[in-house]
């Protein structure tokens, strides 16, 4: 199997640091199919003397050694960057470029948004071109479920090309976890019925592990994702321009947010 290089972003202003822990996670249940990974330390803003950023954001040496020395125990190789930046989505999609980095892993939540992805962690998400985690609280090693969100109805080649990419994610995540694999599809009313034998074909899964449940997108991958255990849900940023995509990218955003475990976001 094909060895995966992250970029784990950690911002020093957090108390606690999901996408590294998940890192480690990874690092021990995965340890053989880990190239590297590089470390991206950093906050976004202005000017560092800018008196209202927070003061957690000032650490010194034993701060990080103290972050690190779980990562050190296990013997995996990693490189680090420190960085305070105006442009936080650029800092990091030029450092998932520039280290050729598989996978950008962050958290979820910040210290002003509880819960909801922020604004430059959703243009993040929108812009990359690597597979983005959104690290979550609610998943706990190992990773034994996945769950792959698909639109099966959609006719357009950009739809249908997305779909083609989550179920191929979704496959290559279960393998390189050993975890089982579901499939969900959403839809809003009889006329608009997921074909269950096509999702098949096209995952290669059993019936049994294939959702088809009527309702908004949000509310069915949610409750799927709760009823079968998921520890990882997978889904597609939609392809659309201009208002259809504002209103599919909010449609996403909500399903990130009602989603308690971590997200694997695709373009």
């Amino acid at each position: 199997m094909e060895k995966r290089k992250f970029l784990v972003v950690v911002d020093p202003s957090h108390e606690r640091h999901l996408a590294l822990e998940r890192m480690l996670d990874i690092v021990t249940q995965r340890r053989e199919s880990i190239a590297n990974f590089h470390l991206l330390v950093g906050f976004e803003g202005a000017d560092k003397a800018d008196p209202n950023a927070p003061s957690e954001v000032i650490r010194g040496k034993q701060w990080f050694d103290e972050l690190m020395a779980p990562v050190d125990a296990t013997g995996v190789d990693y490189t680090v960057e420190f960085f305070w930046t105006a442009n936080w989505r650029k800092s990091i999609t030029d450092a998932a470029e520039r280290f050729e980095c598989d996978t950008i892993m962050l958290c979820e939540s910040s210290a002003e948004h509880k819960r909801g992805i922020t604004d430059s962690k959703w243009d993040l998400v929108r812009q990359a071109r690597c597979d983005v985690v959104i690290v979550d609280e609610g998943t706990e090693a190992p990773i034994k479920t996945i769950l792959a969100a698909v639109n099966t109805q959609a006719k357009d080649a950009g739809h249908q090309a997305l779909n083609d990419r989550i179920l191929e994610r979704g496959k290559f995540l279960a393998e390189y976890f050993n975890a089982d694999y579901h499939v969900v599809n959403a839809y809003t009313d009889s006329e608009n019925f997921p074909d269950r034998q096509k999702i098949s074909r096209m995952s290669g899964l059993p019936r049994e592990k294939i959702y088809r449940d009527m309702g908004k997108p949000e509310d069915v991958i949610a409750a799927t994702a709760e009823r079968i255990g998921a520890d990882m849900v997978i889904i597609g940023i939609s392809p659309r321009t201009g208002l259809s995509a504002k209103f599919a990218s909010h449609t996403t955003e909500k399903v990130m947010e009602k989603i308690t475990v971590d997200v694997v976001a695709l373009n």
